[in-house]
């Protein structure tokens, strides 16, 4: 008897302390839904807000001929009054020049800005984009990767139109094309689960990152907070890392709009994938204090929840808890998936959302520790 009691109390213990990390991981994800993510579904599209200033569109590419052949025509074909494409041709090897340069007999709004062996010792995107900028003579800059399309011909407009009552960032969603398989919508969905955190939380008035596929900003500010200065020395983070440094919640504001989304080819294979997303995760460590508090807290709930989930439908006793609390999360969940596959065009993804929650905090947790044991060389 003296032995059985305390196993018992031990026992008890433990299992009071799953359901315990199990409501508390429940309460904080229900926080980001109700504080966060609720934001977009009440968010109201302005339908008849298009831009008409003067823009610049950035595109860098390092060895991009075919997909500049299959997605440049997209981009020089906007309807806009008057807009520039500035296509940096970032010391490519194979024939982007010559196909720029037949390109611009055609399109007099294209230009090109090389990149060889005079700036042999600068290299990297951020280098390219500076360039670009310096290049642009249009302050209001929107900027998009040689594998990305517009999703229609009024995107430039949907995104420059945003640039009014003092906003400077504009954070617009890029999307990923549909094609068959399980991957496919994996990949998908993470791009989606990562747009909704970055636009509700500029919502919020807590922008922290844009991508970019699809991001637009000033001109202006870009030079007078002294670009990528702060982080020249890391490969990545020319869209989130120059968003989470510069964006305020005053200055910066969002495009969502289905015309203001941009489409490119999704990765194919779990292993490109996986290499992509370890790259991703060497810039958040360099987020401002507040990005990387409320990021981190989202994420470990993430974990905890579907931790303790596990735990707490193993105990016979209280099994039934387990499934509560996921009835409670899943139905918050799916009531804002519903609104934000709506509204960024991807309702073949409200369901699959479910595999994608317990997908994503697990996937990211693994690429982070991958990270942290061997942190992934430059991106090119």
């Amino acid at each position: 008897m003296e032995i059985l009691i305390p196993n018992i109390l031990l026992v008890h213990a433990w299992q009071t302390a799953a359901l315990a990390v199990l409501g508390a991981a429940l309460v904080v994800q229900l926080f980001y839904y109700l504080y966060f993510f609720v934001r977009l579904l009440f968010y109201k599209v302005e339908e008849e807000k298009l831009g008409t200033e003067p823009v610049s569109v950035i595109i860098c590419a390092w060895n991009e001929e075919e997909n500049l052949r299959r997605h440049l025509e997209s981009v020089l074909n906007q309807d806009h009054p008057q807009f520039e494409v500035i296509v940096v041709n970032d010391h490519s090897t194979d024939e982007t020049d010559i196909l720029l340069h037949e390109w611009k007999k055609a399109f007099p709004h294209l230009h090109s800005i090389d990149l060889n062996r005079d700036n042999a010792n600068m290299r990297g995107k951020k280098f390219a984009v500076s360039m670009g900028i310096k290049g642009a003579k249009y302050d209001r800059l929107v900027f998009t990767d040689a594998d990305c399309r517009p999703r229609s011909d009024q995107w430039l407009r949907r995104m420059s139109a945003a640039m009014v009552d003092g906003k400077e960032v504009v954070l617009g969603y890029g999307g990923f094309e549909k094609r068959p398989g399980l991957l496919n919508k994996l990949y998908r969905y993470e791009a989606l689960h990562i747009a909704l955190q970055y636009l509700s939380y500029a919502l919020a008035g807590r922008p922290y990152m844009g991508v970019g596929r699809n991001l637009a900003y000033r001109k202006e500010l870009f030079f007078q907070t002294k670009g990528f200065i702060k982080h020249r020395h890391v490969a990545s983070g020319d869209d989130d890392l120059l968003v989470n440094e510069v964006s305020t919640g005053a200055n910066t504001t969002i495009a969502v709009h289905g015309d203001a989304h941009t489409l490119s080819a999704p990765k194919d294979t779990l292993a490109t994938w996986w290499h992509q997303k370890r790259r991703h995760l060497t810039t958040p460590g360099l987020y401002r204090w507040e990005s990387k508090i409320f990021l981190g807290i989202y994420s470990f709930s993430a974990i905890c929840f579907y931790g303790a989930f596990i735990v707490v439908l193993s105990i016979q006793s209280i099994y039934w808890s387990a499934f509560v609390a996921l009835a409670v999360k899943w139905v918050c969940h799916l009531s804002i998936m519903r609104a934000t596959t709506r509204l960024l065009k991807e309702p073949d993804l409200f369901l699959f959302s479910l595999l994608g929650d317990v997908f994503s905090p697990i996937f990211n947790a693994l690429a982070s520790a991958s990270v942290l044991i061997k942190p992934p060389t430059a991106w090119k």
